[in-house]
């Protein structure tokens, strides 16, 4: 195995161009997607025509009384363009007693917005109401504003064990999920090194040496490994102790599913290579498939978003959407081994499956 291991690691001294393009990459499009990212939900407020803009910026100042979602004045025509062209979940029509909810798509932000604008609207209107019965309406408002700050009975919302809801970090799942992604294809370049060497003989010739077939495909796969979970790993400390994100108090437990993930996708790349005849094939069909499993995975969206049954059926094949589970539960709710077995179970499986079956496709295909 160590003559074989030590064969790639030269090869990768002398170019270590493809690794250190990947990690960049990794570190690039986090910096840019992930810094960038609000976890607000941002909706334009346009008033119905003939309406003026001073009877809408006091529904806006309302509105905005969520953490959550922020309204913000826009021109009709732009709002309407954004849920048009999918940048922009929704657009807020007002008029002077009642809205409209202008959506493309219905997802979880559309639902949460228009529970929101629901609920202002019946407690702003039931006031005016309320304030038209008054002898002062003004002295009356007044005075439901002070008891609304001193409320008698509060309600707040926490976790099952007490503790405070932890709130989502897009950002966090965005670097987890280029990370993954991107050693992905550092993984599986790698892993056709083991094709290409059948293509020009120097496995054939290699079987005729006293090293053992178990002992080069072990070299290759421990290499493969090696090579993708240290970019992993680089990333991660890159971002927890320079850039400054806040990945949790189990640092620990990510690194161990790195490594449980870079493991699978050595297996899922085994499998991918085992089923095609020459490396050109590979770098043909692998290029081609890995960029869906992000996408189907969840790994762009908030979780809830994908909520087809057929695609969640075959995420369920792809190691990166485990793996995203197990990590940003361990950084984000501070889930323990038990909590995030159901993932690790299954990567577990797969790497298993996926091992055999492309190992044993490589051993039929070519000796």
């Amino acid at each position: 195995m160590n003559p074989i291991f030590l064969a790639q690691w030269m090869k990768e001294r002398r170019s270590p161009i493809l690794v250190l393009a990947f990690c960049g990459l990794s570190i690039l499009a986090t910096l840019v997607f992930g810094l960038g990212m609000d976890n607000k939900i941002k909706i334009g407020v346009f008033p119905s025509q003939g309406m003026a803009t001073s009877v809408v910026e006091p529904w806006i100042e309302r509105l905005n009384e969520s953490d959550a979602i922020e309204f913000f004045l826009q021109d009709e025509q732009k709002a309407r363009s954004e849920v048009r062209g999918g940048r922009a979940d929704a657009a807020l029509q007002l008029m002077e007693s009642d809205y409209r909810l202008i959506a493309s798509i219905d997802n979880p932000n559309v639902q949460i917005v228009e529970q929101h604008v629901r609920t202002v609207f019946i407690e702003e209107l039931q006031l005016r109401a309320a304030a038209e019965h008054a002898k002062d309406p003004e002295s009356f408002r007044q005075e439901v504003d002070r008891y609304l700050e001193r409320p008698p009975i509060s309600v707040e919302l926490r976790a099952a064990d007490g503790s405070e809801l932890a709130r989502y970090d897009m950002g966090l799942q965005l670097l987890f999920t280029f990370t993954l992604f991107l050693a992905t294809f550092t993984v599986g370049f790698k892993v056709n090194a083991i094709t290409m060497e059948k293509a020009s003989g120097i496995w054939s010739r290699m079987i005729l040496s006293p090293i053992r077939k178990s002992e080069m495909y072990l070299g290759h796969l421990v290499y493969s490994m090696m090579i993708g979970f240290m970019q992993i790993v680089v990333v991660f400390l890159l971002f927890r102790y320079v850039i400054g994100f806040d990945m949790g108090n189990n640092f620990g437990m990510l690194i161990l599913i790195a490594a449980l993930y870079t493991l699978t996708i050595v297996a899922f790349c085994i499998l991918i290579a085992g089923m095609v005849r020459t490396p050109e094939q590979f770098n043909m069909v692998f290029p081609s498939l890995i960029p869906i499993m992000p996408i189907l995975s969840g790994g762009y969206m908030p979780p809830g978003t994908i909520t087809n049954k057929f695609l969640l059926l075959i995420s369920e094949v792809f190691p990166l959407k485990h793996a995203l589970d197990a990590l940003t539960g361990i950084a984000i709710y501070d889930k323990g081994w038990l909590d995030i077995f159901p993932s690790i179970a299954k990567l577990c499986i797969i790497g298993v499956i996926c091992m055999g079956l492309g190992i044993n496709l490589m051993e039929r295909r070519r000796g």
